[in-house]
């Protein structure tokens, strides 16, 4: 985050400005009201309100590294405390120690010097305080636009996502093969068949039902999955084998909603579709370091002539993890033989 005074002209002439307009009510109180000479208003308005100045912008670096929501309040405290301590010793022991030297002969000036002390002390508390508290605003003014980025930024990309979903869910293609599938089984297996319309229908509510920016349970999601790989099952036969290993703690973990969809299409799409043998795919899930690490791992062809997509389907994930977790490493993929791994660590749905 830029230095709030330096970011353009105007923020500098703003900033400098109410300095030289303090300097000039400091001048016109020691020269109009105290009636001290001109050079000692001038000397002693410069001295105290060009220090101040410097020392404003300094307590930046106190301010944007002591915000509260991310640090202990207590920290935050000591922190301004000890700056605030140190800031009174300095402007006032310096400007003491010049101003004394530079009019030494002059002792009116001189006892006023030390009296008016602990008045430059509430001064340069007030100081401090607007300063900080000035600071403190603009930060959170400039995280409150960034959340508003990147809160637009993610409801821009949960549209696309959906839209991507649906047309990948309910294609033409998927419809077609799942019902000329279901229209065979009517005549060979219409129990068979009759099972498998509802699975049909039990996915295509579920696919256009969820709202991408929701969370569900690890289980309702595999429950899905379990559907769209039997229909797939029922076209493929042998040919595709699956499995998973959900343990009981992994089964309540929040996810979001169509988060392993894509996972699982790419899978059928990439490795059983051009694979002659039997593919199979596999899901492991295990709680590791405060993440719930979930494995997906298809065998492919490495042969295989590589069938064309949109390339959608990683990099929405990758951007969803991103922009929900605020974390752009909870991806991975890995290749390894005629396996094809991907791995997900996603935390709470409180780290949101």
């Amino acid at each position: 985050m830029d230095h709030p005074v330096f970011l353009n002209k105007k923020s500098v002439s703003v900033y400098f400005g109410l300095w030289s307009f303090l300097a000039g009510g400091h001048f016109a109180l020691f020269y109009f009201i105290y009636l001290l000479p001109i050079e000692i208003s001038v000397a002693d308005s410069l001295v105290f309100t060009s220090m101040f100045c410097i020392i404003g912008i300094s307590m930046w670096y106190v301010a944007r590294y002591s915000v509260p929501d991310k640090k202990n309040i207590w920290n935050v405290v000591f922190n301004h405390a000890s700056f605030l301590a140190l800031t009174l010793a300095v402007w006032n022991g310096l400007g003491y120690a010049i101003l004394s030297a530079l009019f030494s002969n002059n002792k009116v000036y001189n006892e006023l010097l030390v009296f008016w002390i602990p008045y430059r002390i509430i001064s340069g508390v007030i100081y401090y305080i607007v300063i900080a508290l000035v600071y403190y605003l603009f930060i959170y003014y400039v995280n409150l636009q960034e959340k508003v980025k990147v809160e637009s930024r993610l409801r821009e990309v949960l549209k696309e996502t959906e839209l991507n979903m649906l047309k990948s869910q309910i294609n033409p293609h998927f419809l077609f093969n799942s019902l000329n599938s279901i229209s065979s089984l009517t005549i060979t297996n219409p129990e068979k068949a009759r099972e498998m319309v509802i699975k049909l229908s039990d996915f295509l509510r579920y696919s256009v039902s969820g709202n991408t920016n929701s969370f569900t349970t690890l289980e309702n999601e595999m429950s899905n999955i379990r559907r769209y790989l039997d229909i797939e099952k029922v076209r493929f036969g042998d040919k595709l084998q699956f499995g998973f290993k959900l343990n009981e703690g992994c089964r309540n973990h929040k996810i979001p909603v169509m988060l392993l969809q894509p996972l699982f299409e790419n899978a059928i799409k990439h490795g059983v579709y051009e694979s002659t043998e039997q593919v199979s795919i596999e899901m492991d899930c295990e709680y590791k370091d405060g993440y719930l690490e979930i494995v997906i791992i298809n065998d492919f062809d490495p042969e295989a002539r590589p069938r064309k997509g949109s390339g959608i389907g990683l990099k929405n994930i990758r951007e969803r993890l991103r922009l929900l977790y605020k974390n752009d490493k909870l991806l991975r993929t890995k290749v390894e033989g005629t396996r094809f791994t991907v791995a997900l660590s996603l935390p709470n749905t409180d780290v949101c």
